[in-house]
């Protein structure tokens, strides 16, 4: 085997040094936080609809596409096993999921 060839299969070996394990920042609790409050607090969007049994005023197109992104993050957070954005994305999936129902049972408009 020739010099050049011998040097182009030679690989470079590179350690790599762990983060330091810290404690958790105050934005990440922060994070955590909002990942529960946020999909609570759309939860009277459902109550009102199915409440009052009218969808007046909801956009289904506009539940229909979160629900739609609101799937594909969570696809994200289980091929990333990101435990945060499958709480956070997990708990808003079900909440949409209401608000869709109440307003196909009570006449949403698609617009």
């Amino acid at each position: 085997m020739t010099k050049f060839l011998k040097h182009k299969h030679v690989k470079k070996r590179r350690t790599l040094i762990a983060a330091k394990k810290t404690n958790p920042l105050l934005v990440d609790r922060l994070t955590y936080i909002a990942a529960v409050v946020e999909p609570i607090i759309t939860i009277p969007q459902a109550v009102i609809i199915f409440r009052d049994r009218t969808a007046a005023g909801i956009s289904l197109s506009s539940w229909v596409g979160f629900e739609i992104l609101t799937a594909i993050w969570i696809w994200y957070a289980l091929v990333h096993k990101e435990r945060l954005i499958l709480v956070y994305q997990g708990l808003f999936f079900i909440v949409q999921a209401f608000v869709i129902a109440g307003a196909v049972i009570y006449g949403a408009s698609w617009w």
